[in-house]
């Protein structure tokens, strides 16, 4: 018996020793990243970790801090990414997302579409990556503020004409904040972008980026992704 259980304790240590831990940044979504446990993508993530045999240590940070610590190699990579967000060349993961944003604005008050939006006041977060049509519009008055529920609790009392964000983040936040009288046309998006996971441009970056994108195809196939993607809380 004792043999059998320092076998055991042996084998124990052995799995923890060959443990690859993969060290990845990410900012706080509503919904989608709650904190390093919680949150649609955190889920996604730990699954692909899964299948592939590597232990997590995600930093939720916000996101100056995230984007430094992957922009100085202290994690091997960033999510959610887009195009515009990462400040430096990576090795980029397939889309497992598209980012649509649609503009919220006060029942009654439809604005739906950049030219809808010139010459509004228009709530944005700061730091979270947009259409550079929507940017480049100087005749839209933007308006940032640190998080989704402070935008929507602004636009919900009129110190906005409108709130532009990501769909489910927008209702999440909208959750969150309590308010009334605010809503968005989901027939009506007003932009789409790829969001894929961001790995250094290195020889391990490129493998992490193959491994994950291998992984996401595979649970586009088998349903996997659809089905972790579309749980609410």
């Amino acid at each position: 018996m004792q043999i059998f259980l320092n076998v055991m304790v042996l084998l124990l240590f052995l799995s923890f020793a060959d443990a690859k831990v993969l060290k990845l940044s990410s900012i706080p979504i509503p919904l989608m990243v709650e904190d390093a446990n919680n949150g649609l993508f955190i889920q996604l993530t730990k699954e692909i970790a899964k299948r592939n045999g590597y232990e997590l240590d995600i930093l939720v940070q916000p996101p100056g801090k995230a984007l430094l610590a992957f922009s100085t190699n202290k994690v091997q990579g960033f999510f959610p990414a887009l195009d515009d967000s990462v400040p430096k060349v990576s090795a980029k993961s397939t889309p497992f997302y598209y980012k649509t944003d649609y503009v919220f604005y006060r029942k009654g008050l439809p604005l739906k579409t950049i030219k809808d939006l010139e010459g509004k006041k228009v709530g944005l977060t700061f730091r979270y990556t947009y259409s550079q049509d929507l940017l480049n519009n100087r005749r839209v008055k933007f308006e940032y503020s640190p998080e989704d529920v402070i935008n929507m609790k602004k636009l919900a009392r009129g110190a906005l004409d409108a709130f532009v964000v990501e769909e489910r983040s927008g209702q999440k936040a909208l959750q969150i904040s309590g308010v009334q009288g605010v809503e968005f046309d989901r027939k009506a998006p007003l932009s789409r972008l790829k969001v894929f996971y961001a790995f250094q441009n290195d020889d391990e970056g490129r493998q992490l980026a193959a491994m994950f994108s291998k992984t996401i195809d595979e649970m586009k196939k088998d349903g996997s992704l659809s089905r972790i993607l579309a749980e609410t809380k």
